[in-house]
């Protein structure tokens, strides 16, 4: 069902067009109609830019999935940004060996 209503709200317009076409035979499309068209098409592509650069995360923030707990359900939600560097950090460097305090005597 929600693929049908998606169809027909992208086909609604050129079905609106066509029966427009169908009513006025001969007769162009008026110049203040195009230029709102242009209108409309511009700001909802800087809309959209707009949205994308407001709704951008920082790119060394890390996005925590939502997970289900003992006391329901926990959203996600972003981590603050960590520290610029290698991810994962390195591992610290193990212990060296203790010293060789020589053979052992039989």
């Amino acid at each position: 069902m929600p693929y049908l209503i998606e169809a027909i709200l992208f086909l609604s317009p050129f079905a609106l067009y066509a029966i427009w076409l169908r009513l006025n035979p001969g007769r162009a499309v008026g110049a203040h109609v195009i230029a709102l068209a242009l209108l409309g098409l511009a700001l909802s592509i800087g809309g959209a830019i707009w949205y994308g650069l407001s709704r951008g995360m920082d790119p060394n923030a890390a996005y925590i999935p939502p997970r289900v707990t003992a006391d329901g359900i926990q959203p996600g939600h972003v981590a603050p940004a960590r520290p610029p560097g290698p991810w994962p950090p390195p591992a610290a460097a193990p212990a060296p060996p203790p010293p060789h305090e020589g053979p052992r005597p039989r």
